[in-house]
């Protein structure tokens, strides 16, 4: 999230807007938003519904879970249900006339889209 922050000035700069999405309950997002001052909008997506809607979402085989709880990562908790899923990571580009320009989406939670690369789309669909 600190690089999304990074590049949000250049963003807002080339006459764009951006949020996040997570599934977290609301006092864990803001706690997210606390740590690492973020000045955008980070969005609670209460039980994964908009990204299930968009099919982004898959769960945790029992062996993950297990593998996440011993890192102490309660996704029940933090969640708030105990669906043990999560979305996929990825960034939409949606043009001022609501066409998607790009999207980059990732299985993998670990790979996430790189945040410089937003300013880089923007300015070629500008």
């Amino acid at each position: 999230m600190e690089a999304l922050q990074e590049v949000y000035g250049q963003v807002l700069g080339l006459g764009g807007s951006f949020i996040a999405i997570s599934p977290q309950l609301s006092k864990y997002t803001q706690q997210v938003v606390k740590k690492n001052n973020l000045t955008f909008p980070v969005l609670v997506d209460a039980d994964n519904g908009y990204a299930e809607k968009l099919g982004l979402t898959f769960p945790l085989p029992e062996k993950l879970k297990e593998v996440y709880k011993g890192f102490g990562i309660d996704l029940e908790r933090f969640n708030g249900n105990n669906s043990w899923k999560l979305p996929m990571s990825g960034r939409f580009i949606i043009a001022s006339d609501g066409i998607i320009r790009s999207t980059e989406v990732h299985p993998d939670h670990t790979i996430r889209p790189e945040p410089k690369e937003i300013v880089d789309l923007l300015k070629s669909i500008a």
